[in-house]
């Protein structure tokens, strides 16, 4: 009997995980996909399907690898899910808005189904994000000039202070953990333009604000996601920069609404 009703419960999630999107997540910079692992794992119980890509310029060696290279690897892994017919809701954070923004071009739903495709993005979720105007580079939103608790040395950057920067709301095994798995990024990307803005183009985008955040402060999030159509989709979260790890049933709240609002605008 026990064994049967394992069946059907395996049965249940393989047939839910036919029916919900999959999701991928894109981490920003010094961090790792094992960022989103607490995210994730509770997105299995529910039966979602889930990816988070390495971004190659965290840690490169030589640091020379920019937004470009980032992009095509976050481009490949939805290409791919769409290309299954797939519909995906791309979660990107941080520095990783820039990546999400330059590498989903042609992969919105409606712009596949308009060329006769099935799968694609039913929602761009940006996670504290940056979302920059086309052709601005991170330092031109930063006016210029690195931010006081980022160090430049070389071709490489560090984020120092990050106790309190990107984790001061995190549970102090969780922080030291997540401190030791950061690494250099890449000088690089800081100067690489954005080369499309995806809310002027069809593809439905939603902001996760963090309301706590140290690192991109809530008017900065705000401000850049007036950028967006009237009416996009907002979730406000009493968080640091790093809710996958303080708030990690909050961030798949917000990923439950972006599938719940992604699904509702390509069935109208």
């Amino acid at each position: 009997m026990l064994s049967k009703i394992i069946g059907l419960l395996y049965s249940a999630l393989a047939v839910n995980a036919a029916t919900l999107p999959t999701v991928v997540f894109t981490p920003g910079a010094w961090h790792g996909p094992q960022s989103f692992d607490l995210v994730r794992a509770r997105l299995t119980l529910q039966g979602y399907e889930s990816e988070a890509i390495t971004l190659p310029s965290v840690g490169a060696e030589p640091a020379t690898v920019g937004l470009e290279e980032d992009a095509a690897v976050l481009r490949s892994t939805i290409e791919t899910l769409a290309d299954a017919g797939k519909e995906v809701v791309v979660v990107v954070h941080s520095y990783g808005g820039m990546v999400g923004a330059n590498a989903v071009e042609g992969l919105g739903y409606l712009q596949r189904a308009a060329n006769g495709q099935a799968g694609g993005i039913i929602m761009l979720m940006y996670l504290s994000a940056f979302a920059a105007p086309n052709a601005t580079s991170l330092l031109d939103m930063l006016s210029g000039e690195y931010l006081p608790w980022m160090r430049a040395d070389g071709d490489k950057v560090y984020a120092d202070t990050p106790e309190t920067i990107f984790y001061a709301d995190v549970d102090p095994v969780l922080r030291a953990k997540a401190i030791a798995e950061l690494s250099w990024q890449s000088a690089r990307v800081f100067s690489d333009p954005a080369t499309y803005e995806p809310w002027n183009d069809g593809i439905e985008v939603m902001y996760f604000h963090c309301e706590q955040d140290q690192a991109i402060p809530l008017a900065t999030q705000e401000a850049m996601a007036a950028q967006f159509p009237a009416g996009y989709t907002t979730f406000y979260a009493n968080s640091s920069h790093s809710p996958f790890l303080s708030h990690p049933d909050l961030v798949v709240e917000g990923v439950e609404l972006a599938v719940k609002v992604g699904q509702e605008k390509i069935a109208v």
